[in-house]
């Protein structure tokens, strides 16, 4: 017994100091770090000269390779009847830039078949060759074709082969596919459960014109990049900020993009230099600036989506990075500000900021909630600077998560994907939703723990009321990190009263059993002790009678 008793309580130490060091240690600190290697498998068959007859893959692949940091490199590999390696894993530096923009060009639309699986062995031929450790692995795959080699016996044995061998080894060795249909001709089915199976992403580009924007969300999925809110295209700047690289699109090539600095000077292309990129294509304009002036900057003559992404010490932090749910099943959203890796403090982040979520549903439909510090709808505990929300999801498919925190003078934003799975014993159709969870949030099926957000107020948390709307008793979530790192003197604090305390449960025990073995024993003893008395009262009453007997037959034989 001593033993087990000790395994158990040296089971429930380690355990103990593995949760603390799981609630305190941020999630940021928990992801995957370093860069990525990053294959694009471009489509180069004849048909592609319909699907895409402007090219527009190439100055879209161009865009993916611009926003990658120089931790992060890059390959190219051309397909069709085979996979021909144009650019080898190339670090996204200046110095390189010129080598891996030119390599987009270089793929053309000449090729007779379409081999899905050459073009995803070679990737991953050069991925366990070329790669590094600490880096992310994906691949990229573009075709808007299935598979044809050709034959149609072959081409079935290839696409199982893709489906068993090739899946295998992705998820063996982690890489992830983000791939992108041309057309619904396209084999949807293969490229979507790829990217599924192994975390990546899956967009259809209905039209030539949507693939910057795919590729921008592609590089927003895989690198999880700080952003600003570019509303009517204004865009707010503040200090910290040291670069920023926007993303301007535009309805047609001869439409002209403007940028308006906080002091009201109007820059176009004309004006780059050491301190302004501009690269113009036909459907978006990229735009860098170095070092950029704080205050309210605007987009002019832009069109649709734009994106700002931001270099910066202050960033805006989330968990989970990259959720995977199923219909109905609750989401516990954290979201927290972070400055040189810390955790902002109360006073820091309290103060007239607010934290919001918009969400986007497979049908376009959106909706908008607030995030709360004040210990409830799935907040863990009040005033620490972490804000939550718990969510569920009525409707399978892709959902788009748009994080955004606004105090007085920064914004920031984060851009979350993520797949919404239907149950597997799912029917046709999912469940509905009650009318009252679906309310709040009816264009988007999506139920909150609280109503929307209302009118911005003078705090994040300052008219939540629990009583105006009644939740439903809050899930029982895998607990997911803290946010505030661990001091080692908390350890050994943790450590020592976590063993002071089973010491004295230990101690309890050993002195409730010894009292009940010893009074165990002790009734054994009066058992004894009142049985041999009973013996002993038989044996003289015996001896009595029998002295009595021969009493009488001695007066017997006298008379």
């Amino acid at each position: 017994m001593n033993r087990s008793f000790f395994a158990g309580v040296a089971g429930v130490i380690f355990g103990g100091l593995l949760a603390v060091l799981a609630l305190t240690v941020p999630a940021s600190a928990l992801a995957a770090g370093g860069g990525v290697d990053a294959v694009l498998l471009m489509d180069s068959s004849g048909s592609m000269a319909k699907n895409d007859p402007g090219r527009l893959r190439v100055p879209a692949a161009r865009l993916f390779m611009s926003l990658l940091a120089g931790d992060d490199r890059v390959g190219l590999i051309s397909f069709s009847d085979n996979g021909y390696p144009v650019l080898h894993l190339t670090a996204a530096t200046p110095a390189n830039e010129p080598r891996m923009l030119a390599s987009a060009d270089r793929v053309s639309s000449r090729g007779v078949y379409t081999n899905l699986y050459a073009a995803l062995d070679k990737g991953l031929a050069m991925l366990a060759k070329e790669g590094r450790p600490g880096q992310r692995p994906m691949l990229i795959l573009m075709s808007d074709g299935k598979m044809d080699v050709g034959d149609p016996d072959q081409d079935q044995a290839l696409r199982l082969k893709v489906q068993d061998e090739l899946l295998a080894r992705l998820l063996d060795e982690g890489v992830k596919v983000y791939s992108i249909a041309f057309t619904e001709a396209s084999d949807t089915e293969l490229m979507k459960a790829l990217a599924d199976a192994t975390g990546g992403l899956f967009r259809l580009a209905r039209s030539d014109e949507d693939l910057h924007a795919v590729f921008a969300a592609i590089f927003e999925s895989a690198k999880d990049p700080d952003m600003l809110p570019v509303e009517g295209g204004e865009f707010t700047v503040d200090a910290s900020i040291r670069e920023v690289t926007l993303v301007a699109s535009k309805e047609r090539e001869d439409v002209r993009v403007f940028l308006q600095t906080p002091d009201g000077r109007k820059l176009g292309s004309e004006d780059a230099g050491d301190k302004l990129k501009w690269f113009v294509s036909q459907h978006f304009d990229m735009i860098t600036v170095h070092d950029p002036q704080p205050g309210t900057w605007k987009l002019l003559s832009t069109a649709g989506h734009n994106r700002a992404y931001i270099v910066t010490d202050m960033k805006l932090a989330h968990n989970p990075q990259q959720p995977r749910l199923e219909v109905d099943r609750d989401m516990v959203l954290e979201a927290w500000l972070e400055e040189n890796g810390r955790l902002l403090d109360r006073e820091a982040v309290l103060t007239n900021t607010r934290f919001e979520i918009g969400i986007e549903a497979p049908d376009g439909a959106g909706a908008h909630f607030e995030l709360f510090d004040n210990g409830e709808f799935g907040d863990r505990r009040p005033a620490d600077g972490v804000y939550s929300n718990t969510l569920a999801y009525a409707n399978p498919g892709s959902y788009r998560l748009d994080i955004q925190v606004r105090g007085e003078t920064f914004e920031r934003q984060k851009t979350v994907y993520f797949e919404v799975a239907a149950p597997a014993n799912a029917v046709a159709e999912a469940p509905a939703v009650p009318a009252e969870e679906a309310a709040p949030a009816a264009e988007a099926d999506v139920a909150p723990a609280v109503p929307p957000a209302a009118e911005p107020t003078a705090g994040p948390a300052a008219d939540a009321n629990p009583a105006a709307a009644e939740p439903e008793p809050e899930p029982e979530p895998t607990p997911a990190p803290k946010k505030k790192s661990v001091s080692l003197a908390l350890v050994v604090g943790v450590f020592v009263g976590i063993n002071l305390l089973l010491g004295a449960i230990g101690a309890g025990i050993w002195w409730f059993l010894r009292r009940r073995r010893a009074a165990a024993e002790d009734g054994e003893d009066d058992e004894e002790e009142a049985d041999t008395d009973g013996v002993e009262e038989k044996a003289e009453e015996k001896a009595e009678e029998k002295a009595e007997e021969k009493a009488e037959e001695k007066a017997e034989e006298k008379v």
